[in-house]
């Protein structure tokens, strides 16, 4: 059975990491989730994230913290899509989630992006091979 907590050493929590994520870090959209990596090479460590809701959206906390639950759940339920292949290739990754769209959305759509979000970020963080004919 899969193990589906969320402990503290999984969250991006250092402003100078943050800081090298976003100079350094590549991105791409599934909208409503703006994702933003960066791979760190023979590392062990699991993968670190963080959630952002913009203030300028969402004007009540209430709001914000709504949506940020609901990306911390989907993420939780479904890390291992990106976890383990990471652990087989000794990789690790920091993660920021930015939340683009103005509306709120239900659970079911973001979980829904975030698996494709996973699973895109499995294909971009594998080795390039070049093929010869």
């Amino acid at each position: 059975m899969n193990n589906h907590c969320l402990p503290k050493s999984e969250k991006l929590c250092s402003r100078t990491a943050i800081n090298r994520l976003f100079a350094e870090g590549s991105a791409f959209i599934v909208y409503p989730l703006r994702i933003v990596y960066r791979i760190d090479e023979n590392s062990t460590a699991a993968p670190q994230f963080f959630i952002n809701i913009p203030k300028r959206n969402f004007k009540r906390a209430v709001k914000r913290v709504y949506l940020r639950r609901r990306i911390r759940e989907a993420y939780r339920l479904h890390k291992e899509i990106l976890a383990e292949p990471l652990a087989r290739r000794n990789q690790s990754i920091h993660l920021a989630f930015l939340y683009l769209d103005k509306n709120l959305t239900d659970f079911k759509s973001i979980e829904k992006n975030m698996i494709e979000a996973l699973e895109r970020l499995v294909q971009r963080t594998e080795p390039q091979q070049t093929t010869e004919s």
